[in-house]
């Protein structure tokens, strides 16, 4: 079953990503979040179907850290939450040219996580998705970026622990100023009370995706390694990512999760493949056999 929830929003987050409303001279890493031009809020549209509503403490309020509730090891069926990165009109996260036409970063993780969700639907898993559409949960004030991002993240992180999904998955494609950096890396919390679960389930992703860019013709496949999300950052007082985290008036996420990042647009290499379907389709096969292949590791049959 594929659910969108509703969700108990609170306080003061972020997750990755440079975003810019102006046409970019070049892409921003996505380490580095960027203000944008927007000047006003955008209204943005909610989940279809879904009784929204805004609930819990006051700003700022809340537990700095959570023991997991989440049962981790357990039998069949499982919940996998995906995150699009990104959405709606004013956070776009990485963007570049290819061939004159323009490839937005936001778009293409949409596109990533709806695939990823069909496939392991085929699989038997329960899937959430944390966005099904171009929108953010909560509106998204471009000119206000960082408290706008961490209240978003935080509704997204909401929406995975209500759900008690068994882990998350983030979707991105990285960007850079320096556009001969390029390659695959796969963002864990080491840190957590599930740390090693984290990191086998990024180390079965990332290895089944590099496996899938070496399937394609002319590609030279560059591995940047399954990475500590304290290179993504979150409060300057605990370095690790919001999403995976336990950072300050934070509610964190409650279950092993990753952040992954295929590939480059800011690389031409990288994003002649990101532009084509059925290589998408082939790394969104790849993250579903990445997934299968922990849970399996994590509750072997026989």
């Amino acid at each position: 079953m594929c659910r969108i929830l509703p969700v108990a929003i609170l306080a003061f987050i972020g997750l990755l990503t440079a975003c810019s409303s102006a046409e970019p001279a070049s892409v921003a890493s996505t380490k580095e979040p960027v203000p944008t031009s927007e000047a006003t809020p955008v209204q943005t549209p909610r989940p279809t179907g879904v009784s929204y509503s805004i609930e819990g403490q006051p700003f700022g309020v809340g537990p700095t850290v959570s023991p997991t509730p989440i049962p981790i090891h357990h039998p069949p069926p499982y919940t996998v939450a995906i995150e699009a990165g990104h959405g709606g009109p004013s956070w776009w996260g990485s963007s570049a040219y290819h061939d004159g036409q323009r490839y937005i970063e936001k778009d293409l993780n949409l596109d990533m996580a709806l695939r990823l969700n069909a496939l392991l639907l085929d699989r038997g898993f329960n899937t959430i998705l944390l966005r099904d559409g171009d929108y953010t949960l909560l509106p998204f004030d471009g000119a206000s970026y960082r408290p706008s991002f961490t209240t978003e993240t935080q509704a997204r992180v909401d929406l995975a622990n209500e759900a008690q999904a068994d882990i998350i998955i983030s979707l991105h494609f990285n960007g850079s100023t320096v556009s001969s950096i390029g390659g695959t890396e796969t963002y864990y919390n080491p840190d957590r009370s599930f740390g090693n679960e984290s990191h086998n389930l990024a180390s079965f992703v990332h290895d089944a995706v590099l496996r899938a860019l070496g399937e394609i013709e002319g590609y030279s496949v560059r591995d940047r390694g399954v990475r500590n999300d304290a290179e993504v950052g979150g409060d300057p007082a605990n370095a690790h990512s919001y999403l995976l985290g336990t950072n300050r008036r934070f509610r964190p996420s409650l279950m092993p999760g990753i952040i992954a990042e295929p590939l480059f647009m800011s690389d031409s290499e990288n994003l002649a493949v990101i532009v084509h379907d059925a290589h998408r389709q082939r790394l969104a096969e790849a993250m579903a056999e990445g997934i299968a292949a922990y849970f399996e590791w994590l509750w072997p049959v026989g």
